[in-house]
């Protein structure tokens, strides 16, 4: 998954991508989960924070880059997995991917000076002949 906020900072960055392991056991205190949060209008997003309680509803969690926990309980079926490991800086590759310029930037400007240079070569072969 790409990180895309700064709540868990600086243990997992906006430039990282992370990995989680499905829950096989139940989550500790100071384990990194990863859960469905439902913010604003019904619009369901995956959180990364820290449990910092276990209580009988749930997890209570909060970003590394909080002084207070998250003002919720998650619930156990929300839980996606816990934090297996991190890939920096490819994140920040992903989020410029994804916008128009860093497309452009990234995948069609490549792309087409590879198709010149084959376009080149086949011609340079043709010439030889």
């Amino acid at each position: 998954m790409t990180v895309t906020g700064n709540s868990m900072e600086p243990t997992i960055t906006e430039s990282n991508i992370i990995v989680v392991n499905t829950l096989e056991t139940q989550p500790n205190v100071g384990d990194i989960v990863s859960y469905y949060h439902i913010f604003g209008k019904n619009q369901r997003y995956i959180v990364t924070h820290r449990v910092v309680k276990v209580v009988d509803e749930g997890y209570i969690t909060q970003g590394d880059a909080y002084t207070k926990p998250d003002g919720y309980t998650v619930a156990p079926e929300d839980l996606v997995g816990t934090l297996f490991f991190k890939i920096p800086y490819v994140g920040l590759l992903v989020h410029i991917a994804s916008t128009k310029k860093g497309f452009l930037a990234l995948v069609i400007f490549p792309a087409v000076i590879l198709i010149m240079q084959e376009v080149s070569n086949i011609i340079g072969q043709i010439k030889e002949r």
